[in-house]
């Protein structure tokens, strides 16, 4: 737990950190010692704590509010309002407002509590960036180019720990599960691809989801993995991959880790690949549309490692191997024959 960092922290950081979180939710030994003790060195921003930590325990004794669809929608766009980043001081002046009368309270508090639960959290890396995403529970996924990761809001409270992931993405999931003999439900950390889903504890693996195919590459731990469209259950190892297409499982085998792998580095790993395949790779990067004179060029295989820590270093390095000449218009890229 960083002990100075807390001393800058917000109301807004502290309901985002998972140690905070798991404070306030399971209040183990271990963890009110740590909190007791950074309390003792008054920190400044000690009202920022508390404030953070009465909204949790607010939520959680809390009993089920029963309300209209169109008074949950009118009171969402309240809230959404007063909690915008942007209008905190309009957001603390609505809040006190609120906590002038049991009544009004009680709706803030069942107002936060439905956009808190329904509220999803969407993360797009842009073309040509890759973006490291911390979730709450203190999970880490690194988000190739052109690539969304979804999760909700309030994944640490659900009865399942669950991300959408539309693209690439490198995960490193954290254990919160205290007896490995009794996993619970919640415990679990699922990923889901329009292909497949993968459930894990705490391991890395690699996720590939692009065309409408599911590559899953397991580095280290151990997962399970479903077909969407069947329920056969696949167990990988560490160097194990296994490839979903809409209809289910394509192929399983074991896979060199630096191929699945290297794009964190910054480059691919090619073995007799063919031109075409490098090339959309290129395209799902950073957002062409490449054009070969020569359509039988496409076919060509290639090997080695190829940077693609920019575009220009690829299209230098195909250039080359290839013999051609490059033009670029907009976003088409023509390869020419020389």
């Amino acid at each position: 737990m960083p002990n100075n960092l807390y001393t800058f922290y917000t109301t807004e950081n502290f309901l985002d950190d998972a140690d905070f979180l798991r404070y306030v939710k399971y209040n183990r030994p271990v963890d009110v010692s740590f909190w007791n003790n950074w309390l003792s060195s008054s920190p400044e921003n000690i009202k920022s704590f508390q404030e953070a930590r009465l909204q949790l325990q607010i939520l959680l004794s809390y009993p089920p509010v029963t309300v209209s669809d169109d008074f949950k929608m009118l009171l969402l766009q309240d809230i959404n309002l007063s909690i915008d980043r942007h209008q905190n001081k309009r957001r603390k002046k609505v809040v006190r407002l609120f906590w002038g009368s049991g009544i009004a309270a009680s709706l803030l508090v069942a107002a936060f509590a439905l956009w808190f639960y329904q509220s999803t959290v969407v993360v797009r890396s842009d073309y040509a960036e890759n973006q490291l995403v911390h979730l709450p529970d203190g999970s880490d996924v690194q988000l190739n180019a052109n690539s969304t990761l979804t999760y909700r809001r309030a994944i640490n409270w659900l009865s399942q720990r669950a991300v959408k992931l539309e693209g690439e993405a490198y995960f490193k999931v954290k254990h919160i599960n205290v007896n490995q003999k009794q996993i619970k439900r919640g415990e679990l950390f699922i990923v889901i691809t329009k292909n497949a889903r993968v459930q894990v504890l705490g391991t890395e693996f690699n996720v590939k989801e692009r065309h409408n195919q599911t590559n899953i590459t397991l580095v280290t731990g151990k997962i399970q993995v479903s077909a969407t469209q069947s329920s056969k259950q696949y167990i990988l190892k560490p160097g194990t991959f296994i490839e979903f297409g809409p209809n289910g499982r394509l192929s399983a085998s074991a896979q060199t880790l630096n191929s699945s792998t290297a794009w964190l580095s910054g480059k691919i790993v090619v073995n007799q690949t063919s031109v075409n395949e490098i090339l959309r790779e290129f395209e799902d990067l950073y957002g062409y549309t490449v054009i070969l004179d020569s359509p039988a060029l496409g076919n060509k295989k290639i090997d080695g490692t190829i940077s693609i820590k920019s575009e220009e270093s690829l299209l230098f390095t195909l250039k080359n191997i290839l013999n051609v000449e490059i033009k670029k218009e907009g976003k088409t890229i023509y390869l020419k024959n020389r």
